[in-house]
């Protein structure tokens, strides 16, 4: 199989085959080849939550980071918001090592996810708003909420998710591609 290189796209930007950051060269070393899951994440709200100053890492959000390369799952972001931003914030938060593929001025989720599950056929989204959970509804990928981010669990179980997450942890990636449901207790 052939090794997978970090790759970024974005709206209106012809592909890239590298995150404008420093990547260390693990991901060289074929790290995520033959891997058949992948952890869809969303870069605002999941990963990252904005401040006046601008953004910081989601609590947890390193340690999760750590955790999917260490289980050799790749780690997705589909995000909205433009490559550049992304880009300069990853470098700046110091995770650009620990993203596989950045998706960048996503404009229809569902699409994008279909194409990833064709290379990651155990691939679960983990999304903080109930558009990305119905988006991966409709393409067919088991969807988990993620309530850090300032969305209510209720509102994401009803939008359709499998379970709510309140907190980003190491072993979140191993558990959302093994399509192992779980309870999270006290979640509104």
């Amino acid at each position: 199989m052939a090794s997978r290189s970090p790759r970024v796209r974005g709206a209106g930007i012809p592909p890239v085959r590298r995150l404008c950051v420093f990547v260390r060269r693990y991901w060289e070393t074929a790290v995520f080849a033959g891997s058949d899951r992948a952890v869809a994440l969303g870069w605002d709200g999941v990963l990252v939550l904005r401040e006046r100053g601008g953004a910081r890492l989601t609590s947890g959000a390193d340690e999760l980071l750590r955790g999917a390369r260490a289980a050799s799952i790749p780690v997705v972001v589909l995000t909205g918001t433009a490559v550049d931003r992304v880009a300069s914030e990853a470098r700046r938060l110091r995770v650009a090592e620990g993203l596989a593929i950045v998706i960048a001025g996503v404009e229809d989720e569902a699409a994008e996810l279909r194409a990833l599950a064709t290379e990651y056929p155990c691939l679960a989204r983990v999304a903080g708003s109930e558009e990305e959970i119905r988006a991966a509804r409709r393409a067919g990928v088991l969807a988990f909420g993620f309530s850090g981010g300032g969305v209510a669990g209720a509102r994401l179980r009803a939008a359709g998710a499998e379970a709510v997450l309140p907190r980003l942890d190491r072993a979140l990636a191993l558990r959302v591609t093994a399509r192992r449901l779980f309870t999270v207790s006290g979640e509104p």
